[in-house]
């Protein structure tokens, strides 16, 4: 019987806590972006709620300060050295910045993350263009250049579009093993669509076509950031097997602990928003009763 796990704390804290070394098969997290905005929940209509006391879900916005300083200063001495100096190098080429004080927040995360991870396991990073090459360049250093594995492109058609630059309608998903050729991998099979493998499946590529969240649909709970669950189903049943353990340090809703489970995994999530929390719990309730 699969099972799951919500801790309601900051996910540094609880990855130290409660995550032993080498526990988790699977990471999947979609923490913020460094988008400067600031995530309301939404009605089935795609309107935020303003009608509510916690209509506001969280806050992606991120401010260099003398907090921040001393934030960055005790991260840079307490980390391994490469990282420490990837993260110096960033701050020579984007100063103290806003987008510094972001990657200053994840580094020590990661690192976390990757202690937790086994050897057969992997990680998947969510994020788009606010972050996506630094981040990039700071799994690297956490992983190892040679543990990177692909760029997943999840290609979707909502959003809106603008004038000055061809309209954004994709996120990357940063694919890497803990350790080299270590990981389990099953490719997902999709219908093909050449004329040579008619009414054939073939292996996925590294670009998804999978549809967003539309307004009416009955998956669709009103979190700002929440992932359609065939996404999460393509990662989780194409690198676990049942019985594995898959954790998202940033579970928001809770979608990645319910296709786990579904699918005979067990899950661990952590947030640090209560009402995430909350509906997580709800929804997790609801399905498995």
């Amino acid at each position: 019987m699969s099972d799951f796990t919500l801790y309601h704390d900051d996910n540094l804290n609880s990855l130290k806590k409660h995550i032993k070394e080498e526990y988790v098969d699977l990471i999947y997290l979609d923490p913020p972006f460094a988008s400067q905005s600031d995530y309301g929940y939404l009605s089935r209509g795609n309107k935020p709620e303003t009608n509510s006391a916690s209509s506001k879900a969280f806050s992606d916005k991120w401010t260099w300060n003398d907090e921040v300083n001393e934030l960055y200063e005790n991260t840079i001495a307490s980390l391994p050295e490469l990282i420490a100096q990837t993260l110096m190098g960033f701050q020579l080429i984007i100063g103290k910045s806003e987008l510094l004080a972001y990657l200053s927040f994840m580094a020590p995360r990661l690192l976390e993350m990757k202690r937790t991870l086994k050897a057969s396991g992997s990680i998947y990073l969510h994020c788009d263009q606010h972050a996506s090459s630094h981040l990039r360049v700071l799994m690297d250093s956490i992983f190892g250049r040679e543990n990177y594995l692909n760029t997943i492109v999840w290609c979707y058609g909502l959003g809106g579009s603008s004038p000055r630059y061809w309209p954004r309608k994709h996120d990357d998903i940063l694919w890497y093993s803990r350790e080299l050729n270590g990981h389990y991998f099953k490719a997902a099979k999709i219908p093909a669509t050449s004329n040579r493998m008619k009414n054939q499946m073939k292996k996925a590529p590294d670009f998804w076509n999978i549809p967003t969240i539309n307004n009416m649909a009955t998956e669709r709970n009103g979190y700002p950031t929440q992932k359609p669950e065939a996404l999460l189903e393509r990662i989780i049943l194409s690198t676990s097997r049942k019985g594995d353990i898959v954790l998202d340090p940033f579970c928001g809703s809770g979608t990645t602990l319910i296709v786990s489970v579904q699918n005979g995994r067990n899950a661990i999530g952590i947030d640090s928003n209560l009402t995430a929390i909350n509906l997580a719990k709800e929804r997790l309730n609801n399905v498995f009763n």
